[in-house]
């Protein structure tokens, strides 16, 4: 006997296969997985929209380019991340989380901690 209640419109319930579970962990390792990722949403996670120069100065040892295309990955690809233009003249934009990026606030701080607690050493 199953102690799982049954969905009761079939149409509502999604059916998760192993195979489609494993493709939605790699494409979660593809959007958390690459080095600067986490920590680009966390800094805007945490400490909200931020000027391109705000953010870098932020990130210990990143360069200009790889931020620039984390950020673009970020927005074009996954829409965690959006560029709001601030002023035209100077042009100066921020970045921040959309709504998209903000759903993965509680698992970005979980990892956070986690690192903190068995990973970090001082």
């Amino acid at each position: 006997m199953s102690t799982h209640p049954e969905p009761s419109d079939t149409k509502s319930a999604s059916v998760v296969t192993p195979g489609q579970s494993q493709e939605t962990l790699i494409s979660m390792a593809d959007v958390l997985g690459r080095k600067w990722h986490l920590v680009i949403l966390h800094e805007l996670l945490t400490e909200g929209a931020m000027g391109f120069g705000e953010l870098k100065g932020e990130i210990d040892h990143i360069s200009s380019k790889v931020l620039s295309d984390s950020l673009d990955r970020l927005e074009t690809e996954h829409d965690l991340v959006e560029r709001r233009i601030v002023s035209e003249k100077p042009v100066r934009v921020e970045y921040a989380m959309t709504d998209r990026g903000r759903d993965l606030a509680p698992i970005v701080t979980r990892i956070h901690e986690w690192g903190v607690e068995h990973v970090v050493r001082e």
